[in-house]
């Protein structure tokens, strides 16, 4: 079993399908204008929930509030970035909403 195998089964988050999402986010998020207030807010949130994800035992906690401020901030961006929509509804399903 791999170890992100075994990191999902203690967090209850698929760890493999976070980090995916944290890298076509953080992908996604390079080709935005970096003069948005709430593109740096995601940023930010994104870079942590990444880092979040790079500890040794990532806690569930952490993710799960990680996500949640993704998602928060995704929430409040009025851009036409209608990609945006998607990454909210992926992290939805992830939280269980």
């Amino acid at each position: 079993m791999s170890n992100a195998g075994d990191k999902s089964s203690t967090t209850g988050v698929d760890l493999d399908a976070v980090s995916k999402l944290v890298h076509e986010l953080e992908r996604d998020l390079e080709k935005l204008q970096h003069g948005s207030g709430d593109v740096g807010a995601l940023r930010a949130e994104v870079r942590a929930l990444g880092q979040a994800l790079q500890a040794p035992a990532p806690e569930s906690d952490r993710i799960h509030r990680g996500l949640n401020a993704v998602h928060r901030v995704i929430a409040t961006i009025e851009d036409d970035v209608l990609i945006v929509a998607d990454y909210g509804a992926r992290i939805g399903r992830m939280l269980g909403m």
